[in-house]
């Protein structure tokens, strides 16, 4: 029998198309030019540029390390990639497998391998390169000049992951994640390179209107059914009690303690996640950002039962994390009222597009928040793992499916 692995990447071919390029790889923010790296990133991009990426740094030391990549061509940079370096057990997945497995995935992720007194997807346990911040959605990392076309720039991207590889042996697999639909050129050969693809939840945005002038006029664009649920999540939250701060640094840092202990509440029933912040993060972010960094806290008396964060660059506005008294919040909506107010700040700031992340798709979808389809690609470095249980495994993840709503009059805003 021919046990031969099928050759997936025609190596040689696309180094020949990249030999002028070469790459300086640091592993500190501090050995990076912050003139050179804010050249390559977007303006508007605020949450790639040096100092955020400081900020990131400085918070997750011991619990992830970080590569900051130069691509050059003849001794000038005309790109630049960021990779997390984070620890992933295969146990982070069993959430993303069908409720009726195949008989191939019970082999693999439900069964006992002979011999082992856990199942081989459990055993997972490796480093894994990840290109971009696993703390933002829809942010992949990497930077190039505009004369660098889309099919180069998957190429250089895939040869600085093998470099930046050879830095750590331990760092035995990579994600590109977070790509946006619809694929381009960009994608032709990662399949051919031994990358896997896989479907990761949708970035839920809305699109506010520019008709909307107040938030009445948000109101009365929705039908009748999402009016009345509107005014009724308003009522039972007034009823309660509940009052909202915007938080000053001072006030973040009084309440660090019980902002973190929210924040864990619900990260803690996160299907997935890749890494967590730390307690200082949100008056660390909030020093470095200011009025462009938001925490609303919600207050029932003088006890904080949850709060929201958000990040605004011009026209648009991240929502970030979150955290709550699921106990409490959930009799009086109150996740539901904070997606509300969400959007009065975004009409009252004229921002044109609210990205809301990926979790709970299904009430973001109430306000009116649309799915953005979202993919990326993961390999293991090891050739024989790679083929017979990343590709396998990966082809049968499916994120979780939701109902997703349509609350306007006139169809969705994207």
């Amino acid at each position: 029998m021919n046990t031969t692995l099928p050759c997936y990447c025609p190596a040689a071919a696309e180094n020949q198309t990249i030999k002028e390029f070469s790459f300086t790889i640091a592993d500190n923010i501090d050995a990076v030019s912050e003139l050179q790296w804010n050249k390559h990133i977007p303006e508007l991009n605020v949450l790639m540029q040096y100092d955020e990426l400081k900020l990131i740094e400085s918070t997750q030391k011991g619990k992830m390390q970080f590569r900051y990549v130069f691509v050059k061509k003849q001794d000038i940079t005309v790109g630049v990639i960021y990779f997390q370096v984070v620890r992933f057990t295969g146990s982070d997945l069993l959430n993303y497998f069908p409720e009726e497995p195949t008989e191939t995935i019970k082999k693999l992720a439900y069964k006992t391998a002979r011999g082992l007194s856990e199942p081989l997807i459990k055993m997972v346990d490796v480093k894994l390169l990840v290109s971009g911040n696993v703390f933002m959605t829809g942010e992949n990392g990497f930077y190039f000049n505009h004369d660098i076309d889309k099919a180069q720039r998957a190429a250089l991207l895939r040869k600085a992951v093998k470099e930046t590889a050879k830095t750590d042996s331990n760092i035995r697999a990579v994600l590109v994640g977070d790509l946006y639909e619809p694929k381009s050129e960009f994608d032709s050969s990662f399949k051919k390179c031994g990358y896997s693809e896989i479907t990761v939840e949708a970035d839920m945005s809305l699109r506010l209107n520019d008709n909307w002038k107040t938030f009445a006029d948000y109101i009365n664009a929705l039908s009748s059914k999402y009016r009345v649920r509107a005014k009724k999540v308003f009522t039972l939250c007034k009823e309660a009690g509940v009052v909202r701060k915007d938080l000053t640094v001072e006030e973040i840092i009084q309440y660090q303690d019980r902002l973190f202990e929210l924040y864990e509440k619900v990260i803690s029933r996160a299907e997935f996640k890749l890494a967590s912040l730390t307690k200082d993060f949100f008056a660390l972010q909030k020093q470095l950002m200011g009025d462009n960094y938001r925490v609303y806290a919600y207050f029932k008396g003088d006890e904080m039962v949850g709060f929201i964060s958000l990040f605004q660059f011009g026209k648009k506005m991240e929502v970030h994390y979150t955290g709550m008294e699921k106990e409490v919040t959930k009799q009086i909506n109150l996740y539901q009222h904070m997606l509300y107010d969400m959007i009065e700040y975004g009409i009252e700031h004229r921002v044109e597009k609210l990205h809301f992340g990926r979790t709970a798709p299904e009430i973001k979808s109430t306000v009116g928040a649309a799915p953005s389809p979202m993919y990326g690609y993961v390999k293991h470095f090891n050739p024989a793992f790679n083929y017979f249980m990343v590709r396998t495994f990966t082809a049968r993840l499916k994120p979780r499916q939701y109902v997703i709503r349509e609350p306007f009059k006139s169809g969705p805003n994207v």
